[in-house]
Formats: structure tokens, sequence, C-alpha cells
């Protein structure tokens, strides 16, 4: 499969495999600029940590986060706060469709293309701290709903930490045949991860 930062497909849901310590902003900000560059919003459910390396790098590139924030056009939401909703009894579809209503939404209607690129860590916080595969795969079909609007894309980022062995391996599958490309971060190829992401992205 091709990079996705090369793929013009207007429904892209693409999923990211990372190691903890090799965070791949300068792609996913990327991914974020193009849009930004094309009329569209901005949507990040990230860790604070990663939501600054990514806003770092779209700023090297010329653009004003603060700017692009007071447009609505840039809504940063942090991972742990949907995290912390479901952890409440929240159920996936109340967190999942609020979060759809009163955030992507609305950064839609500010965008001048009435588009949104979001850049998503919901399930990797859903498989690392909870270890739900269910809940997983229940979001990503919420993404491939919202994407099939044709007014998203979807760039989804999973570390390693959220498939921590090998009983997770066909939640790993699973979870791969929701997206349609999937990138693969890893360096170790002894590591089962690497293998079937390798294995996913060559379908």
């Amino acid at each position: 499969m091709q990079d996705p930062d090369l793929v013009p497909e207007s429904n892209l849901h693409c999923v990211h495999f990372f190691e903890p310590s090799r965070f791949p902003a300068l792609k996913i900000a990327n991914f974020l600029y193009d849009g930004l560059n094309q009329g569209e919003g901005a949507v990040l459910i990230a860790s604070l940590e990663h939501a600054q390396q990514i806003e770092s790098e779209i700023e090297k590139c010329g653009l004003n986060i603060r700017k692009l924030s007071g447009a609505g056009l840039w809504v940063v939401t942090e991972v742990g706060e949907l995290i912390r909703a479901l952890e409440s009894g929240m159920t996936t579809a109340t967190v999942v469709e609020s979060f759809i209503e009163l955030v992507v939404r609305p950064t839609q209607g500010q965008s001048e293309k009435q588009r949104v690129r979001i850049y998503g860590e919901f399930v990797d916080g859903i498989l690392s701290q909870l270890g739900d595969a269910e809940m997983a795969l229940e979001v990503e079909r919420y993404g491939n709903e919202l994407v099939s609007e044709g007014g998203a894309k979807i760039y989804c980022g999973y570390s390693t930490n959220a498939f921590p062995d090998a009983s997770f391996a066909k939640p790993f599958i699973k979870l791969c045949r929701l997206h349609n490309l999937v990138h693969n971060g890893l360096k170790d190829r002894d590591d089962w991860r690497f293998q079937m992401a390798s294995k996913m992205s060559a379908i």
C-alpha cells in the first residue's frame, strides 16, 4: 500500500502503528496541514504531549495554531477525557456520538469546504488503558460511518502499548481491516506486531 501522505481518496481511514519512543508527529502534521491548506478543519484526539508535538510541526510550516483555534479550525480533545467518560459508565455510543455532534460537526461547519481531518488516539487509549478490544472495534466502526459521509478523513495512531502481547493478535487484524490504509511505523522485524502490520499493509 502507498504511504498515507500520497493517498488521494476522499474516504481515507488510515491506521499508523508506532513505537512509543517514535511518535510520528511529522507524518500526522503533514496529513492535517494538507487538509488545512485545502480549506478543511482539523480535530485531534490525543495526549497533550502528542498534540504539542503535532502543533510544533504545523507551526514550522508557517501556520499559526492560536489563529486556527480562534477560527474554530483546530480543536484538541485530550484523549483522557474520553477514556474517563467511558470509565464513568457512559456507553461507547454516547461518548462517540456526543463527540461527533459537539466537536466534529462544528469544526466541519467552520471550514470553507465543510470537511474535517481527524487524528485520533482514542482507540489506542481504549486498548492500552482499558484493554477492551470490542469497544475499540465499535469506535472504529463509527469512524467508518463518519468517513463514508464524505466530510471527514481519519488518521488513527496506535502505539505498541495497545497490543501488549500475542493475545491481542485477533483484534489487531480486525482493527486493521476496519481501515483502508495501514502504515507500519514499527522497526523490530522479530516483533509479531511488526510482522502483522507488514502483512496487513500489503493487502
